[in-house]
């Protein structure tokens, strides 16, 4: 009797626990899948970078002409060089519904790329004075350019391209130049400039999702051209037919850089 006793309650607690588990198991099946959110490039941002810039520096000379009805001489040297930068960058973009995000962006950057060439007046009268050097300096460069990208990997990449304005600030060096050391000294030896042309790039952002949600970072290529444009030499003597000299410089900058972006807000 005692053994039926024993038996059957036994039984009621195998039943017991073993319901138990089913449920459990149902609930734990029954439990919704949460989604994880899909990042969206919409919005503004403010970021930084650094990168190293180089390019070619064509600089020509042309004297004031010998009198009246004469023509003036012009000569180049060429000179290329490199330099670090370091800047920040400003801008929106939106997305599409799909893959597509277009964007404005600003950006600004410090930079040393320039140097010295020979001077070339050296070359239009050769053993007249010198040797001579003009220098000429990028201290800063900038551009205002559109971008369009398109998204992968779950909207974690953005390849884009861009292009638009460019700006940059040029100082000249004439202190060393044979030029106005032969008509008696510049009245202006280190002019500046800021000069403007256009730029074209292309790169790649990528989120550095989850533990930094919104910070993003990039790798760039970005192409500059300034056609040529320059700064007088403004020399002291003006009995010869009373003109200034002219050096102007065609420039061609490539910077490649990396950087991060902070995402400010979104709309």
């Amino acid at each position: 009797m005692k053994k039926r006793i024993l038996l059957a309650a036994v039984s009621q607690i195998a039943l017991v626990v073993a319901g138990g588990a089913d449920a459990a198991d149902i609930q734990l099946k029954a439990a919704p899948r949460i989604a994880a959110p899909v990042y969206s490039w919409t919005g503004c941002y403010v970021g930084a970078h650094v990168g190293y810039g180089f390019g070619r520096h064509d600089v020509s000379a042309s004297n004031f002409s010998f009198g009246p009805g004469s023509t003036a001489i012009t000569t180049t040297n060429g000179l290329d060089s490199g330099s670090g930068v370091f800047g920040g960058q400003l801008g929106c973009n939106y997305q599409f519904s799909g893959n597509w995000v277009v964007g404005l962006q600003g950006d600004i950057a410090g930079t040393n790329i320039g140097g010295e060439v020979a001077d070339p007046w050296d070359r239009i009268l050769p053993g007249f004075v010198g040797p001579g050097t003009i220098g000429v300096r990028t201290d800063w460069i900038a551009s205002v350019t559109a971008r369009l990208g398109m998204t992968a990997w779950d909207n974690r990449a953005l390849f884009y391209a861009k292009g638009g304005a460019a700006f940059e600030n040029n100082r000249w060096d004439f202190t060393r130049s044979s030029y106005c050391f032969a008509y008696g000294g510049c009245r202006d030896t280190n002019p500046e400039e800021v000069r403007v042309g256009w730029t074209v790039g292309a790169g790649v952002e990528w989120v550095l999702e989850p533990s930094l949600p919104k910070w993003t970072a990039f790798a760039e290529y970005d192409y500059y051209h300034f056609g040529r444009d320059g700064s007088s030499y403004p020399v002291a003597l003006t009995f010869i037919d009373a003109r200034n000299a002219l050096a102007s410089a065609r420039q061609d900058t490539h910077i490649v850089k990396v950087g991060v972006n902070y995402k400010l807000f979104t709309p």
